[in-house]
């Protein structure tokens, strides 16, 4: 299985299930991953923070979220989700498709001033939401009644989860700058098709040759480009990749450190080990017994705290 099937939200598998394509993940940092890489999908997604703190990138513009932090990101935007390295940030994901929003042919103001405007990702709405206000108020308000709804699915739920979304969107249009365009920088197409790359090919020799043909750009262009685009150069952002890859494997899996290196793209065992100590402070195996123990007992804690199911 490779890491991205994993950490990149199960973006071919269950964004898009028969039925009702609105789905919701609970997911915590670090115990479920240690971050989310770069990525986009056609879906729109809102990242609702529940307990710590950690950062969220928005077209690697990176921004402090905490919990209540609510960040609405559309379709076809570049973002990444991290921890701050300190505390376990636990957050919601709420993935969803613009189709169930409705927007007939005859409801052209509908389609004009909110669809198109989320699809074309043409809007202007501030990272995260600031949690004072009737804006905030109104938008966790519905994202509480869609979780609800979702909990026990109940018959209709999905009207109560779509009634739900419409709520959010008119409170974003209301107090917000959903109608305006937004006047930001696009994300390089050249960039995105190098990153999509990546995901699917880091466990295979990549050089930023590779990439620079990739993106039909010079070495030097690329390089330029890949930096100011992502903030580090591109080879820090694979090794990165592959390094939070690998640490994915450490905790899911039982396979020698030696496999796991070799599947992540590192040639030299030295070089993975030295490089992983640098990101994590601890060896690969220290990293592996620490997380298993940390999750064993988490495991543990919630089965003591479960009411008996003989009572």
């Amino acid at each position: 299985m490779k890491f991205d099937e994993y950490a990149q939200y199960r973006e071919t598998q269950v964004h898009e299930q028969p039925g009702f394509p609105y789905n919701t993940y609970l997911c915590t940092i670090p115990l479920d991953f240690d971050s989310v890489a770069p990525h986009w999908h056609d879906q729109m997604e809102i990242i609702y923070v529940k307990k710590g703190q950690g950062f969220v990138s928005l077209g690697f513009e990176r921004h402090p979220v905490c919990a209540g932090s609510i960040v609405i990101v559309p379709p076809g935007e570049i973002h990444a989700i991290e921890g701050d390295g300190n505390t376990r940030m636990e957050y919601e994901n709420i993935i969803f498709s613009l189709s169930i929003l409705g927007g007939s042919n005859e409801d052209v103001w509908f389609k004009h001033n909110i669809l198109e405007p989320l699809r074309t990702n043409s809007i202007s709405l501030p990272y995260p939401l600031p949690t004072e206000g009737k804006m905030y108020a109104e938008v966790k308000a519905a994202l509480d009644a869609s979780d609800r709804a979702c909990e026990k699915r109940l018959p209709g739920y999905s009207l109560i989860v779509r009634s739900n979304l419409i709520l959010m969107l008119h409170a974003l249009f209301i107090y917000g700058d959903i109608q305006r365009p937004a006047n930001k920088k696009a994300s390089s197409t050249h960039i995105k098709n190098v990153l999509i790359y990546l995901r699917e090919h880091y466990d295979e020799p990549l050089s930023i040759e590779d990439a620079a043909n990739i993106a039909g750009y010079s070495k030097a262009h690329l390089m330029r480009s890949f930096k100011q685009e992502t903030g580090q150069s591109f080879v820090s952002y694979l090794t990165d990749y592959r390094l939070t890859a690998a640490s994915h494997l450490l905790r899911r899996t039982q396979e020698p450190v030696t496999a796991i290196a070799a599947s992540c793209g590192f040639e030299s065992l030295s070089y993975f080990i030295r490089k992983f100590k640098a990101r994590y402070g601890i060896s690969p195996g220290s990293y592996r017994k620490q997380r298993s123990d940390a999750e064993g007992a988490t495991s543990k804690l919630s089965s003591q705290l479960a009411p008996d199911s003989r009572a």
